[in-house]
């Protein structure tokens, strides 16, 4: 465990009988407080990279309901064109059923 070392009865950092205590424990703060530093550097560069990430994801996202709501205008329009469509082609039908009709009385008379 990381923390075996605190004790000096476990690990890397334990100081032999005899040896200059504070010494060892001195060397063993300022080894701790460079590794924290590390870590504390690793950690800002990772949250820089975090809020870049989340306002890239923001910019994404808006642009993402921007293009949902083209697309349904889209739909919109095509459906609308359709029915357009199917309307202009049930007058041709009414307008051909009445040409039929005429012709048919013209060549009856």
């Amino acid at each position: 465990m990381w923390f075996e070392g605190i004790s000096g009865q476990a690990g890397v950092g334990r100081i032999a009988r005899g040896g200059n205590v504070a010494e060892g424990l001195t060397d063993r703060l300022v080894s701790a407080e460079r590794e924290a530093g590390f870590h504390e550097r690793d950690m800002s560069s990772f949250e820089r990279e975090r809020i870049d990430l989340e306002h890239r994801v923001n910019r994404m996202e808006a642009e993402l309901e921007s293009l949902r709501k083209r697309r349904l205008e889209a739909y919109a329009r095509w459906w609308n064109a359709r029915d357009d469509r199917d309307r202009a082609r049930h007058v041709c039908r009414k307008l051909r059923r009445r040409i039929d009709k005429a012709r048919r009385k013209g060549n009856d008379t």
